[in-house]
C-alpha cells in the first residue's frame, strides 16, 4: 500500500463499526480506540491534522493484533490490516513500548542462528526467575539445533511426490518437533522431502514493527530461495508464514513462493490420517486467526481429525476467537493478552478435552502459557503432532 492508497482508504470510510464485531482488543477493553474503526478514525484524524501523531495514537495503533478479523467485514473494502501496517512505518518511533524489540530485531535479522544461541544462554540464566515473577510470559526452551540445521534432501525409494518445508521460525529454534513430525509423516507416506538451509524470517514479526523495508528484504531473499524448486508443494506448519507468503509477498514484491501450502490444506486434499487410529481421548480445536479469518481454512482441520479413530471431538464455544497471542502484542500488552486468553482458556475447560489441537505455533505458546496460569492440565498439540502419533504410536 502506497501513500495515496493509504489515504485514499482512510478516506473511504463510513464509520458504520461493522468491523468492530470481530475485534478482540475492542471485546476486552469496550474502548472504542480499541477497535478496528477508532484506529481508522484516530488515522483520519492524524491526516486532517486534528491529531499529533504521538503516543497516544501510536499505542492505539500497535495494540491492533493484526488478526485480519475485520478484514472481509468492511462494506467499502477497505483492507483495514494493510491500512494499520502502512500507518505503523510513520509511527513506530511513537511508540516506546517497540523500541527495545525494533532495536533487537534489527540486530537479530542478519545473525538469527547468532541470536538465538545468545537468547538461549539468557534463556538458561534468567527465564526461570524472570517468569515466576511474572515479568515474562511462557516461553519453550530455544533449542540448541535448529529443525533447518542444514540443507538436506530425504529421499525415497517409491517416491510418491517431491515436496518442501517451510518452517517458520517458531517451528525452527522453538519447536523443532513439529517438524520432525511433519517429516517423519512425509517419509511414512513415500515423499522425498527437502529442507532449504538459507529459509529466512517470513517478515511478518517485522512488519508488525513498522519495518517495512526490512521486511522487503526478507520476503525477496525468501523469493529468491524457493524460485527454483520443483515440487508438488512447499508445506508450511505456522498459518502466519503461509499468509504472508500467499497474500502480503504479491503486494510487497510482485512475486510469492510458488505451491505455498499450508499442512491443513496438504492433509486434507491427500487424505494424510484416513484409516489412522490411536488411544481414545477427547480433543478440542483452537482456530488460528491467520488460519481461519486470514486463510480461510476452518473446516479441514476438523476433517482430519475426524479421519482418526479413537478420537472424540468435542467443539469448543469461541473455537474461532483470538487466543491473545498476536505476536508481539501478547509481549507489548500484556494485560490484553491475558484478558482475551483467559476467556479462551475457560472455553477449552468447559469442553473437558483432554488434548487442545491447533495448527499455529504461536496459539500453542500462549495457550501453554494460560494452561499453567489456570491450573489446567490439558495437553497443547499441533495438528502435525496429532497425525504423527496416529501414524508412529
Amino acid at each position: 500500500m502506497n501513500e495515496r492508497q493509504y489515504r485514499n482508504a482512510i478516506s473511504r470510510c463510513v464509520r458504520c463499526g461493522a468491523c468492530k464485531s470481530l475485534c478482540p482488543t475492542y471485546f476486552a477493553s469496550a474502548n472504542e480506540t480499541m477497535s478496528a474503526r477508532g484506529r481508522v478514525a484516530m488515522l483520519g484524524g492524524v491526516e486532517e491534522k486534528h491529531l499529533s501523531p504521538g503516543k497516544g495514537v501510536a499505542d492505539g495503533i500497535f495494540s491492533c493484533m493484526l488478526c485480519e478479523a475485520c478484514k472481509e467485514s468492511c462494506p467499502v473494502g477497505i483492507n483495514i490490516p494493510e491500512v494499520i501496517y502502512h500507518s505503523r512505518i510513520n509511527l513506530k518511533k511513537s511508540f516506546s513500548k517497540g523500541n527495545m524489540l525494533r532495536r533487537a530485531v534489527q540486530f537479530s535479522i542478519p545473525r538469527m542462528d547468532t541470536a538465538f544461541t545468545v537468547l538461549r544462554g539468557f534463556q538458561k540464566l534468567f527465564y526461570t526467575p524472570f517468569y515466576r515473577t511474572g515479568k515474562l510470559r511462557h516461553i519453550p526452551a530455544i533449542t540448541s539445533v535448529p529443525f533447518k540445521n542444514s540443507f538436506q534432501v530425504y529421499k525415497n525409494k517409491k517416491r510418491a511426490g517431491r515436496i518442501a518445508i517451510f518452517a517458520g521460525c517458531s517451528v525452527n529454534y522453538l519447536y523443532p518437533r513439529i517438524g520432525e513430525a511433519l517429516l517423519n509423516i512425509l517419509l511414512t507416506k513415500q515423499y522425498e522431502v527437502v529442507i532449504l538451509k538459507g529459509e529466512v524470517c517470513c517478515g511478518a514479526p517485522i512488519r508488525a514493527l513498522g519495518l517495512e523495508d526490512e521486511a522487503l528484504k526478507l520476503a525477496k531473499k525468501n523469493i529468491e530461495l524457493f524460485k527454483n524448486m520443483r515440487t508438488e508443494a512447499i508445506l508450511s506448519l505456522c498459518p502466519t508464514c503461509t499468509m504472508v507468503i500467499k497474500q502480503q509477498y504479491p503486494a510487497l514484491t510482485g512475486k510469492s513462493i510458488p505451491n505455498i501450502m499450508d499442512i491443513n490444506e496438504f492433509f486434507f486434499k491427500y487424505e494424510i490420517a484416513k484409516g489412522l487410529e490411536m488411544t481414545k481421548r477427547v480433543f478440542t480445536y483452537h482456530d488460528p486467526c491467520h488460519l481461519s479469518y486470514g486463510l480461510g481454512i476452518t473446516d479441514e482441520p476438523r476433517k482430519v481429525l475426524a479421519d482418526i479413530k479413537g478420537i472424540e471431538f468435542v467443539e469448543m464455544e469461541g473455537a474461532k476467537e483470538c487466543c491473545g497471542f498476536g505476536g508481539f502484542f501478547s509481549a507489548c500488552f500484556k494485560d490484553m493478552s491475558l484478558i482475551i486468553g483467559r476467556k479462551k482458556i475457560e472455553h477449552i475447560k468447559n469442553t473437558s478435552a483432554d488434548t487442545v489441537v491447533t495448527s499455529c505455533p504461536g496459539c500453542m505458546m500462549q495457550l501453554e502459557d494460560l494452561k499453567k496460569q489456570a491450573g489446567t492440565n490439558v495437553n497443547v498439540m499441533h495438528l502435525a503432532e496429532v497425525v504423527d502419533e496416529a501414524m508412529h504410536g
